[in-house]
């Protein structure tokens, strides 16, 4: 791993977790770090274990091994709503909104589910916003009126992730890719330290993926860590600064995108056994367009196996 990356503080550690279902193991003896100020991938075939980690770091799914740490306190037993508050924030892979509220009323519900969200400092770190000038010497950024800080903040949130001006819009009427960002939305909208990202890419076009890996490596420059599950995999190599891979539910490797391109375990894993002459043409199935102009993925080879246990 650089010596950049060594230095950062751990802000999620998960050790040595494993998970059953029954006769089936979903995860055997998973481990993984994420650095505050980093954008870590997880990735791996379908079945492979990825989201039934992401719900043991959550607090959806009791491991029957293993413990999860956000910086140096053992959360493994904590209830969701606990991590939550203390700074763990996640999307999903199926879209969790409130299809009957708006895309502004969506996001206050993450507002009010954080501890003092009315105080605007308290969300504003995560985005750089631009500073705006005083109206009547009234700040621009101090609303007033009834619940007008909640709406002012979650206008700004929405703002944040290319949503400005959709905050009346309802959610079950927004496509799937809009509906995504109201959903990260609703996630920034606690001030994570650590945020899960499980899919985000998924039903988005070329530049809605674009803006998406931007704005990633944007919160992570400000300090946040950043865990994403996707198989969108010029996503994945673009914005990510380590990567785990997950196959079966043990992580195979773990290195750089560049590293992590190049392992022959990783090569089987996506595309089946390769030999060594194919090995670079391989590799470069990453990057390369499918036939339809879309972007391979893992699941796109021989490696898929179908649905994920317990997870799709």
């Amino acid at each position: 791993m650089p010596q950049a990356e060594q230095s950062a503080v751990d802000v999620l550690t998960v050790e040595g977790v494993a998970v059953r279902f029954g006769g089936v193991a979903a995860l055997g003896d998973a481990n993984l770090h994420v650095r505050a100020g980093t954008v870590t991938g997880l990735i791996g075939p379908n079945g492979a274990g990825k989201t039934t980690l992401f719900n043991v770091i959550s607090g959806l799914q009791t491991p029957d091994r293993g413990t999860v740490h956000l910086y140096d306190r053992d959360i493994t037993g904590m209830k969701p709503h606990r991590r939550a508050r203390l700074g763990l924030a996640r999307t999903f892979q199926r879209l969790e909104l409130f299809g009957t509220l708006s895309a502004g009323e969506n996001v206050q519900v993450g507002l009010e589910s954080s501890i003092k969200w009315w105080q605007w400092r308290h969300v504003k770190r995560a985005f750089p916003w631009a500073k705006r000038s005083a109206v009547n010497g009234v700040p621009a950024d101090e609303p007033t009126g009834p619940g007008a800080i909640a709406v002012e903040t979650s206008d700004r949130l929405l703002e944040g992730v290319g949503l400005g001006g959709l905050g009346a819009e309802q959610a079950s009427a927004m496509p799937t890719g809009l509906a995504r960002m109201v959903e990260l939305a609703r996630a920034l909208a606690m001030a994570p330290k650590v945020l899960l990202l499980d899919e985000p890419g998924s039903g988005l076009d070329d530049a809605e993926s674009e803006a998406l890996g931007e704005l990633l490596t944007t919160l992570a420059k400000g300090g946040m860590g950043v865990l994403l599950v996707e198989h969108d995999m010029e996503l994945v190599m673009r914005i990510c600064d380590y990567i785990y891979v997950l196959d079966f539910g043990d992580i195979i490797a773990a290195g750089t995108p560049e590293e992590i391109r190049k392992d022959p375990m990783v090569q089987a894993a996506y595309l089946g056994t390769v030999t060594d002459s194919a090995a670079d043409t391989a590799a470069a199935t990453f990057d390369q367009p499918d036939a339809d102009g879309g972007r391979g993925t893992a699941a796109d080879g021989p490696g898929e196996r179908g649905d994920e246990v317990a997870e799709e």
